[in-house]
């Protein structure tokens, strides 16, 4: 059967550390593989430009795959902020988008395996990988994990980064995490932050909250701290802002590749 190489780029540290990891360490997959990226369009523009960046680096074409309905219609269907426990926007706009695509390359390049090459590090491994759920999904497709079976941990994949001159994305200058402006796992700090770096996409996120269902005449809110509206009055904002960027745990604070940026 065919066999189709996939590494599927988030435009986070670790799965642009894999890219560079399999080119010098896994040559022979590295001519064949290639690189999806799931367009949702709720990604930050550094992510975007990142993932320009990733191409020019490793001179290989990034395919960029979007869902079939985009989150605002889903959300005015419903009016539905997505939640911890109802992640519906990884579901839609990842999950289903993915699979849509394999079987559309299957439709038009005959069967195949599909061996996803997923950035799990060793330090995390315990960590789900590839997730099939039919019997057909299964059959077609293949999780393989480099980093845990090279040991890689999180020192590794800085050392990674910074050895091939790529570094890390921009908002991790003031963001922890990388994923869709609008994720209901950011702190309240990461708010204010795309506050005062996206003040558009935070308007965007905060008509979403607005517009969402009640559940019992209550507002649904994106985070337990407040509302968004109430989170950026001037004094939840410097309360934010003095118990989180004061605090010397802070893995973005400390992270010794601000240096490089």
């Amino acid at each position: 059967m065919k066999e189709y190489h996939i590494l599927s780029l988030s435009g986070g540290k670790d799965s642009t550390a894999l890219a560079f990891f399999m080119k010098e360490n896994m040559p022979e997959i590295h001519k064949k593989i290639e690189y999806w990226f799931y367009d949702t369009g709720c990604d930050l523009p550094e992510t975007y430009d990142y993932l320009n960046k990733i191409e020019v680096f490793l001179n290989k074409k990034i395919i960029r795959i979007k869902p079939e309905k985009s989150f605002d219609h889903i959300f005015h269907t419903s009016f539905l902020i997505p939640a911890p426990h109802r992640r519906y926007c990884t579901i839609e706009l990842k999950v289903k988008t993915s699979w849509n695509y394999i079987f559309k390359r299957i439709q038009e390049q005959g069967n195949g395996i599909f061996n996803f090459y997923i950035a799990i590090r060793a330090d995390e491994s315990w960590r789900k990988g590839l997730s099939p759920k039919t019997e057909e999904e299964k059959k077609i497709s293949k999780g393989i994990y480099p980093f845990v079976e090279n040991y890689i941990c999180k020192k590794d994949v800085e050392k990674i980064l910074i050895d091939n001159g790529i570094f890390y994305p921009d908002y991790y200058k003031w963001r922890e995490r990388n994923g869709c402006y609008f994720c209901f796992y950011q702190k309240p700090i990461d708010w204010i932050n795309l506050y005062e770096h996206h003040p558009e996409l935070y308007e965007k996120a905060m008509y979403y909250e607005e517009k969402g269902r009640k559940s019992k005449e209550k507002l649904f809110t994106w985070c337990s701290f407040a509302p968004l509206r109430e989170m950026i009055k001037p004094y939840n904002i410097k309360k934010i802002k003095e118990k989180y960027l004061n605090n010397s745990s802070k893995e973005m604070q400390n992270n010794l590749l601000i240096e490089y940026f």
